[in-house]
């Protein structure tokens, strides 16, 4: 997914996330619902967790510029109001 400019990488019980111009680091273990941002605390971790999401994301092909989206269904097939 390409939206906001989001990255996320999880590694073990911590997680690497992105959105926008925002960075986090969470303990998903002790914090499931993602609320105490530990990057501050643990800068090595932070920082390491960010590196290895750039260097993974330097082997993934670019998305084609006329690349389209087929959502197999129509406006139609949607609930109205």
């Amino acid at each position: 997914m390409n939206h906001r400019h989001q990255r996320a990488l999880r590694k073990g019980k911590w997680k690497y996330l992105k959105v926008d111009e925002h960075e986090y680091l969470f303990d998903i273990t002790a914090d499931a619902r993602e609320r105490a941002n530990l990057a501050h605390r643990n800068p090595e971790l932070f920082n390491l967790l960010r590196e290895e999401w750039l260097a993974w994301n330097k082997t993934v092909p670019a998305i084609p510029e006329d690349a389209t989206v087929s959502l197999g269904f129509s406006q139609k097939d949607m609930p109205q109001r």
